[in-house]
């Protein structure tokens, strides 16, 4: 992948993931917290927690194409990465509320859930990418048979 690439896809990834975490803390807080209300200092909270979810992104960056069990390595990696980079940030950069063992805890589960939907919309999209590609080449090779 090229560095440009990696980049563009690195503040793709912090706009889908800072998305899912709006959404996670809605239902989240909606379900755990119905009484709680916040001031507009909340709104930096998702941003916060998408940086935290996304500068792990940083390991998956190599020169040369990954083999598979390198990739598997590096997304584990990662995954750990972001759980103890959003852990960081509730224990020491939130309110109290979440430091709560319960809280944390679904926290932890809402991280995977948003890093496994994450992946898998990345996943489709370079599926779907692959395919317009395969579908363009053999058109390609169909009009330089025929000419």
């Amino acid at each position: 992948m090229r560095e440009k690439d990696f980049w563009i896809d690195l503040l793709r990834t912090y706009a889908m993931v800072t998305t899912l975490i709006t959404v996670v803390l809605c239902v989240a807080g909606s379900l755990l917290m119905p009484e709680l209300t916040f001031g507009y200092q909340a709104f930096s909270a998702p941003l916060v927690y998408g940086l935290a979810g996304t500068l792990p992104n940083l390991v998956l960056y190599s020169r040369h194409e990954l083999k598979i069990g390198e990739l598997l390595v590096r997304k584990v990696l990662q995954l750990l990465l972001i759980e103890a980079g959003v852990f960081f940030v509730a224990l020491y950069g939130s309110q109290s509320y979440w430091q709560r063992p319960g809280m944390l805890l679904v926290l932890g589960g809402s991280v995977l859930a948003v890093y496994i939907v994450a992946n898998l919309f990345s996943w489709l999209a370079d599926v779907r990418s692959a395919r317009i590609l395969s579908r363009e080449l053999s058109a390609f090779q169909s009009s330089r048979e025929e000419s």
